[in-house]
């Protein structure tokens, strides 16, 4: 059974109250999140409409060679 050493994952030091300066920082770090999930997202979503148009290119050339060749 393992042990929980709490100690270790305390954290050391509070944070200082946000400034205007810290929040515009924040505010353009999570719009580029934002930005960065949307382009991943879409990148996956492309990715796997190519897998899908191989599939269906892959299929239609069996049926076809299915056909042709007795």
């Amino acid at each position: 059974m393992a042990l929980l050493d709490v100690g270790r994952s305390r954290v050391a030091c509070l944070p200082k109250a946000p400034t205007s300066v810290n929040r515009a920082t924040a505010t353009e770090e999570r719009q580029r999140t934002w930005q960065r999930t949307a382009l991943e997202i879409a990148g996956t979503f492309l990715i796997l409409m190519g897998i899908a148009v191989g599939v269906l290119t892959l299929r239609l050339a069996l049926v076809l060679m299915h056909g042709i060749v007795p």
